[in-house]
């Protein structure tokens, strides 16, 4: 038991500083749903049910611009492919888990809880005596997260009004995501992906509906995958 909660405190320690990041963003995402005229119980559950910070935003962001339910869809699946590359990655570290282990920690396998997760699994192997509990850590970056991200919604719906116009914490989005870069682009394909999205990103931003953002995700994603195939023995 002990070692279980040390894994977890650690995971909750490590994943506190990205939190900086992830509070302005939810409280975007919070003004940004008042403002696309959700009820705020509705942005508060889709917070809760949805938990993807990137498709949320994107969601309200387009309902406000009068998108209809099928182009909404396709975006915010398509922004949250990249989760499946997620779960492949942690797939060989959590397969021994039962059933019920598995699924509450894909429920919260998020980009900030991935991060900080993998670099544990990757830096310390499973044990060869006793049990493995590395399972802890992954649970306390993403409790860490998820408390955070419903906290900052719950915040920008109550306080949104009365946040100044001139406070741009638009700047919340770009900053967690550079702090991930951070972490996840000490390899080979983790440069060749940010490489390839962030020029994608760039010469397609003109198409309508963010559509073009979308594009950048599935490139980079598949310069990941080449990239880590060729990295491999």
């Amino acid at each position: 038991m002990s070692s279980r909660l040390s894994e977890f405190l650690a995971g909750c320690r490590d994943e506190a500083p990205l939190q900086l990041g992830v509070v302005p963003f939810g409280m975007l995402y919070g003004i940004g749903a008042l403002a696309a005229g959700m009820p705020p119980w509705l942005a508060q559950a889709a917070s809760a049910v949805v938990f993807a910070g990137a498709a949320q935003l994107v969601i309200v962001q387009m309902l406000a611009a009068g998108a209809g339910a099928l182009p909404i869809g396709l975006t915010a699946g398509l922004l949250n492919l990249r989760h499946v590359l997620y779960s492949v990655s942690m797939a060989e570290h959590v397969r021994h888990l039962p059933r019920r282990w598995r699924m509450l920690l894909a429920y919260l396998l998020t980009d900030e809880a991935y991060a900080v997760a993998i670099l544990r699994y990757q830096s310390r192997p499973q044990p060869e005596a006793g049990p493995d509990n590395r399972h802890w850590y992954f649970l306390g970056c993403g409790f860490t997260l998820w408390s955070t991200w419903q906290l900052s919604t719950a915040a920008g719906l109550l306080f949104g009004a009365t946040v100044p116009a001139e406070w741009d914490i638009d700047f919340a989005v770009p900053l967690t995501f550079i702090a991930l870069l951070t972490l996840l682009m000490r390899e080979r394909a983790g440069q060749a992906a940010a490489l390839v999205a962030a020029v994608a990103a760039l010469a397609l931003a003109a198409l309508p509906f963010r559509l073009g953002l979308v594009v950048a995700i599935v490139l980079g994603l598949l310069a990941g995958v080449m990239a880590a195939k060729r990295s491999r023995p």
